[in-house]
């Protein structure tokens, strides 16, 4: 019975210490409220551990009527468990004072070797040896059971071997049931699957790379990876069928370090998000709407849109219109993702029209336990007459086909290895004006990814 009377003893000081740690100005409205929740609970737990004392006690009684060395036994063995429980709620009330605050730290890294082939004159020789990724900090505040916040800060290194600081997701909302959160802030724009999906920690994707044209803004995508505006999401249940919609809204990018001295320097240009707003202020919007049968909750199906007012620095001005489609199957044995984005932006400044593009991709790896293997094939067929496409670096054309596996250490940390062969289309030879024939390159990559 020590415990008993010890977790008795622990209540009532966690008691007092909570009431004496209440500053002169508790007549706060906030601080007033948190006060009674807290006692609120421990009168609750009071109630509990009396009541075990009770039963407590009653068995103590009979285990003193019945004589027999088994009954003995079976007595002492249900005494102490609940002592136990006993012991286990007077310990509890005290780490459920600050349940509700905190500052959960989530981390990433991500360390390995890279050697490529690629050699044009546009991209110039690929990179070989050791690299350091990027370290991913991850915070989650916790504001109660409806305000939301997320925090993402990468410290990444750039091709030249430099660090680089960047502020990724910095997004605060409110839930208000399943069927509706809303976001304000920097998110990662809600289209396709693998987007939102993985973000900028290495660890929690199969594969080392993502699809290139998906890539993020810094690193070669040709879409808007993050959207700084609002965002509503939620989920419903409708009968047989799980449907999740993605409504958002928010600055448009723009294209910069775009140059009109020659024609290979309009290939400069890569998406600027404009975080801080701008004067010339445009916006872009979009939906994502899938649903997954409630018999095969492993499928998801689903569809999604763009629309952005796109400038960049030689004054060009593009309608991008983006509609497409995506299907994702992952279960315990297979992971199958595909995504497919068809292009069709007008010239809002000289006189092209409209222009098509398109870019898929299609993934897919089996486990085998510790072990998964997987492969991707993914292209883009890119109108380089569209000046959206031809005022970005990465705005040509593309083939790829990926191999590889990814090795499960333990539950946080993973051994992955890539090989890929890319085809790059739609290049320039050294003066900038002459067509060149296409770079057919192979790459090998080894990532040793954590997360902490």
């Amino acid at each position: 019975m020590q415990i008993v009377h010890k977790t008795i003893l622990a209540a009532c000081v966690a008691s007092a210490l909570g009431a004496a740690a209440v500053p002169a100005g508790a007549a706060d409205t906030a601080v007033a409220a948190r006060l009674k929740e807290l006692e609120k609970k421990l009168e609750q737990s009071m109630r509990m551990i009396e009541a075990l004392q009770d039963k407590v006690n009653r068995l103590e009684g009979g285990a003193a009527a019945r004589p027999g060395h088994a009954a003995a036994d079976e007595q002492g063995a249900r005494l102490e468990n609940l002592e136990r429980q006993v012991s286990q709620l007077g310990s509890g009330m005290f780490s459920r004072t600050g349940a509700e605050d905190g500052l959960p730290l989530h981390g990433f890294a991500d360390v390995g070797m890279f050697r490529s082939g690629e050699n044009n004159a546009v991209y110039g020789r690929g990179n070989k040896g050791f690299m350091v990724g990027s370290l991913d900090l991850y915070l989650t505040p916790q504001f109660g059971d409806r305000v939301k916040a997320l925090v993402e800060t990468v410290i990444e290194v750039d091709r030249d071997g430099s660090a680089v600081v960047d502020l990724e997701r910095v997004q605060a909302g409110y839930t208000f049931s399943d069927a509706l959160t809303a976001w304000i802030g920097r998110f990662h724009t809600p289209y396709g699957y693998w987007n939102t999906a993985f973000h900028h920690g290495a660890q929690i994707q199969t594969s080392i790379l993502r699809p290139r044209f998906l890539d993020f803004e810094d690193k070669g995508g040709i879409l808007p990876a993050h959207t700084v505006g609002g965002w509503l999401t939620g989920v419903l249940d409708a009968g047989p069928v799980r449907v999740g919609y993605d409504a958002y809204a928010g600055n448009a990018p723009h294209i910069e370090g775009a140059a009109p001295s020659a024609p290979s320097l309009l290939r400069m240009g890569e998406l600027n998000m404009k975080a801080a707003g701008s004067g010339s202020h445009r916006t872009s919007s979009g939906f994502n709407a899938w649903f997954t049968p409630k018999s095969q909750s492993s499928l998801r199906l689903g569809v999604h849109g763009l629309r952005a007012n796109v400038a960049d620095d030689l004054g060009n001005d593009t309608r991008v219109g983006m509609l497409g489609a995506y299907g994702v199957w992952i279960d315990d044995d297979w992971e199958v993702l595909g995504e497919y984005y068809h292009f069709q932006n007008r010239d809002l400044s000289g006189g092209t029209g409209r222009r098509g593009s398109n870019a898929w991709y299609l993934q897919a790896g089996y486990n085998f336990g510790l072990a998964t293997p997987f492969a991707r094939l993914e292209r883009t067929r890119l109108d380089q007459n569209d000046n959206y496409f031809a005022s970005q670096l990465s705005g040509r054309s593309y083939d790829r086909l990926a191999l590889g596996m990814r090795y499960e250490l333990n539950q946080k940390s993973a051994l992955k290895f890539e090989l890929n062969r890319t085809r790059q289309k739609d290049l320039v030879a050294a003066d900038g004006i002459t067509p060149a024939p296409d770079d057919a390159f192979i790459e090998a990559l080894m990532q040793f990814a954590i997360r902490f």
